[in-house]
């Protein structure tokens, strides 16, 4: 009974403690920006802003924009266009000045934005990408604010206006009233339309918007993007979208032209006759103005499948024209893409998993429609989880520790983070379970990488190669397939030799574009690198990181080794990242000044009151020598969203920051300990991830030129 009460105290106690460290440790844009613009100020200080300095500049609101710029006056270099209802930051006007000094071939360029309340706290970031042609046709994410050489209105026509005209009093106060009325906070269409499709979308025109890049390597973006924060609103901006310029220069969805194009449905299957019958069955319900022809490669069906799929494209040869390609052997999808490739007829070759479902109609025009422009790479199509409403693949986004789906598993009938979910995005990489591409890009880039990624990240090395050369890669998420995921292969993660190959691949993706090594153009270095957090949110982790940094924790060798009865599954434990510091900055092989070994992940009690446990991580050498190292706690909604019988799960998050010469060199299996405060209970449990220790002088010169 004493026993009891006591434990109940204790338990009490620590609830409190987790509730003040909760409190302590919830993200907040708020604290996070203000925080992150007392350095951006610092930094700012230490520039030299006389370049800058000498460009003449304005602010005109957009309610003014139309009238000021037709009005004959004398222009300033730099016109800073920007909403009415708002303000700018302090240091907005000296980084446009810079960016455009600094950068004498940019003529055009936008900036982040935020919302200010009425208590003056900072909320709803809106953290743009890079120059993202297809995304600026389907909405106008520039937002708030964007600024442009006045020299630049010689290459355009922005208005419809003859030279009379502003000579013409009657026009001027037409001009008047017409400003008067649009001085709100959501312009009228007619004002919209004409700073979106009359000014910007001829000067990204003027600009090379809708080319290929140029350059070496990645090559330049033709239109500028301060990544910081410029503008403040006062309200949550309501986006402007592709209606406003359905005329423009590469229009929208277009059967007449889709037509005219045959394109090559390239389909590897093995052994899922079923799977693949229901795939061709609707594509064929759901195709009507695209020619197309069904190429089925197949890398080692039994007897009994292969004639049951000749049976079914018997059936669709009735109305199409297919080929089969039948080959034992191992399963290698880039060889089988590439097989398939080398005997199509088509102009554009689309390759789809075998258990895709398609149930609307047109999808393989809005695939084409975007796939033949000269400037775009690959293109991908939003994909739901079957029969639901669960999005699987809206784009991929390259972080530190390799390629994710974002928005994987969150509700497509939500608007998430800015309409990102419901449009056309520029993206780095889209999934090869639906990729179209011209066929002579596809032959430019030299197809699949069949040595390297035989089953894994083939079509994330496909998307990055394409992203170098110049191409924009699309996806659209204005339009949707089901996918009935892992069906062929299964779960990689389920066993161990699939994960070992699937680690191997991901390191040689890191290693095959070191220029790319946590380096997505649309996706902003503030936002996450965990690769658990599908939304959009802030990169707190970093600013946990930096900190910690300047406080690394010591490393210690168990005196007493861990009891075996310890080792308990009721302990869950995910490692998202284990390696030095250099490399989570700098990539694979790289050398910097970061000192340290940094290890984060998730770990929880299931069913149990997590806020009586004391974690601390454990690394075993081969010889079974164990050390331990203290932790910080981390605020992890993702993971709690995913729980339903736990308490106090918000603080699942892990990570630690240790010094480099504390552990001999060798690799160190990750796992966990999880001590409960008010009892004698422990619990261990141990990840798949191993830590690698090394000094910084013990990489071969061979590894150092594959780095370079």
């Amino acid at each position: 009974m004493i026993k009891e009460r006591i434990r109940q105290t204790l338990v009490a106690k620590a609830d409190q403690e987790y509730e003040q460290e909760l409190r302590d440790k919830t993200p907040s844009y708020n604290a996070w920006f203000r925080s992150h613009e007392e350095r951006l100020e610092k930094k700012y200080a230490e520039i030299d802003h006389t370049p800058g300095n000498k460009l003449t500049t304005t602010v005109v609101r957009y309610s003014h924009l139309r009238n000021y710029l037709l009005s004959g006056k004398d222009k300033p270099d730099i016109i800073i266009a920007a909403d009415d209802e708002g303000q700018l930051t302090p240091y907005a006007v000296g980084m446009i000045c810079d960016c455009f000094a600094y950068n004498q071939d940019l003529g055009l360029l936008y900036g982040d934005e935020d919302r200010i309340d009425s208590d003056g706290a900072y909320k709803d970031p809106w953290l743009k990408s890079d120059w993202a042609p297809d995304t600026f046709l389907s909405t106008f994410y520039f937002g708030s604010i964007f600024a442009f050489r006045s020299s630049e209105l010689l290459l355009i026509n922005p208005g419809s206006r003859r030279a009379e005209d502003y000579e013409s009093r009657a026009a001027l106060e037409a001009d008047n009233k017409e400003e008067i009325e649009a001085r709100r906070s959501d312009l009228d269409e007619q004002m919209s339309s004409w700073i979106y499709g009359q000014l910007c979308m001829k000067l990204a025109q003027a600009e090379g918007g809708f080319t290929k890049r140029q350059g070496d390597g990645c090559g330049t973006f033709p239109i500028g993007h301060i990544s910081e924060v410029l503008f403040h609103r006062t309200n949550k901006p309501v986006l402007w979208n592709s209606p406003l310029i359905r005329d423009s220069l590469t229009s929208r969805y277009s059967s007449e032209s889709a037509s005219t194009r045959l394109i090559s449905i390239i389909i590897p299957s093995r052994d899922n006759p079923e799977i693949l019958d229901r795939c061709i069955r609707t594509i064929e319900a759901y195709t009507d103005s695209s020619p197309y022809e069904l190429i089925i490669v197949d890398n080692g069906s039994t007897e009994e499948n292969r004639r049951k799929v000749q049976k079914i494209l018997e059936r669709h040869d009735e109305t199409g024209a297919s080929m089969y390609l039948c080959e034992n052997s191992e399963f290698n999808f880039s060889k089988m893409c590439n097989r398939g490739a080398s005997v199509a007829n088509g102009e554009l070759l689309l390759f789809l998993n075998d258990d895709i479902e398609i149930r609307k109609p047109g999808w393989l025009s809005y695939l084409s429609e975007k796939a033949k422009l000269p400037y775009v790479g690959a293109v991908g199509m939003k994909l739901l989880y079957p029969d639901s409403d669960i999005i699987q693949h809206a784009g991929i986004v390259n972080l530190r520790v390799g390629p994710v789906h974002k928005l994987q598993y969150l509700k497509n009938t939500d608007e998430l983070y800015f309409g990102y979910n419901k449009g056309v995005r520029n993206v780095i990489a889209v999934t090869g379970a639906c990729l179209m591409v011209r066929a002579d890009l596809f032959g430019e880039v030299g197809g699949f990488d069949e040595e390297r990624f035989a089953v894994a990240f083939n079509d994330v090395d496909l998307c990055y190669r394409i992203y170098e050369k110049g191409y924009y890669n699309v996806v659209r998420n204005n339009m949707y397939l089901y996918h009935h995921e892992s069906f062929s292969r299964g779960d990689d993660r389920k066993d161990e030799v699939k994960s070992l190959r699937l680690s191997n691949e991901l390191e040689t993706l890191l290693k095959a574009h070191p220029a790319l090594y946590g380096v997505d153009p649309f996706y902003s270095k503030y936002m996450t690198q965990n690769p658990a957090e599908t939304r959009f949110v802030i990169d707190v982790d970093e600013e946990m990181i930096r900190q910690m940094s300047s406080h690394i924790v010591k490393v210690k060798e168990l005196a007493v080794p861990l009891r075996d009865s310890w080792t308990d599954p009721v302990l869950r434990l995910g490692v998202e990242y284990a390696n030095s510091l250099d490399e989570w900055y700098l990539g694979p092989f790289a050398r910097g000044s970061n000192k340290g070994y940094y290890v984060k992940g998730y770990s929880f009690v299931i069913n149990a009151d997590n806020a009586v446990y004391e974690r601390i991580l454990l690394l075993r050498d081969d010889a079974g020598k164990t050390w331990s190292v203290p932790v910080q706690a981390m605020y992890r909604s993702d993971i709690a969203d995913n729980l339903t019988d736990q308490k106090n799960d918000m603080l699942t998050g892990f990570f630690t920051v240790f010094e480099e010469d504390t552990l001999p060199e060798g690799e160190y299996l990750v796992g966990m300990l999880a001590k409960d405060r008010t009892s004698r209970q422990r619990l261990v449990n141990w990840s798949d991830v191993k830590l690698r220790i090394h000094r910084k002088n013990d990489i071969t010169d061979g590894e150092k030129t594959d780095a370079e």
